[in-house]
């Protein structure tokens, strides 16, 4: 797997590299410290599967250099790593087509659990976002849902969105219940289908918005990043 780390401080990318190479022992790390050198990286390499990218470079708008990685790279997951957490500059991020956003400020760990989701296809939502993309406050979330337009699912889906909005993932889900980790994964794809969503993320940000997932099991001080 070939990464591009695009940030202007040689030792937060020299961090990141680290990380990565924990998570992914053979993977190819490319460094850019602008955004010109960012194009060219990926004019070069056009297999990059994951990108880590700054928010904020010097020569750039905030989303603008985002947006031209999105184009030059259609099949690489492209994930902001940011200072900023307002919410404008996350949901900024998501209309120019990043599939993560992670702050600096949350760790190591943050950004351990957040990849290798943001590869698998899931989109990263911060915690602090959550509220803000669901358009509703932590206490109207955790209202009852409208038994005529939250969707139909059944009691033991409905503790698995549970589990889910929790991070758990099929194996730790089915440990838990006692199930086959096969059975649970027929139990996500309903889910996914009732909710009309295509991954387990956005699942979790309908549950709140239909008042089947308390939001307090994400908010504010939940380690599960989205």
């Amino acid at each position: 797997m070939k990464v591009l780390v695009v940030d202007d401080h040689a030792l937060f990318r020299q961090g990141v590299a680290i990380i990565l190479r924990e998570l992914y022992p053979d993977a190819s790390i490319v460094e850019a410290a602008t955004s010109a050198e960012a194009f060219d990286a990926a004019g070069q390499n056009r297999d990059i599967r994951l990108v880590l990218c700054d928010l904020r470079l010097e020569e750039s708008s905030n989303f603008q250099a985002l947006e031209q990685l999105v184009k030059k790279l259609p099949n690489a997951a492209v994930t902001v790593i940011s200072s900023s957490d307002d919410p404008r500059n996350i949901s900024g991020s998501y209309r120019a087509g990043a599939k993560g956003y992670i702050v600096k400020s949350s760790g190591s760990d943050t950004l351990r659990h957040a990849l290798p989701l943001i590869l698998s296809g899931e989109t990263f939502i911060p915690t602090s976002a959550v509220a803000m993309l669901t358009g509703a406050s932590k206490a109207a979330a955790v209202r009852q849902a409208d038994p005529i337009t939250a969707p139909k699912l059944t009691p033991r889906q409905h503790e698995i969105l549970l589990l889910m909005a929790q991070g758990m993932q099929n194996k730790d889900i089915a440990s838990e219940l006692g199930m086959l980790e096969g059975t649970v994964k027929v139990h996500v794809k309903s889910i996914l289908q009732k909710l009309g969503v295509n991954n387990r993320t956005h699942a979790v940000v309908i549950g709140i918005r239909q008042g089947l997932v308390p939001a307090s099991l994400i908010l504010p001080d939940s380690k599960t990043g989205g």
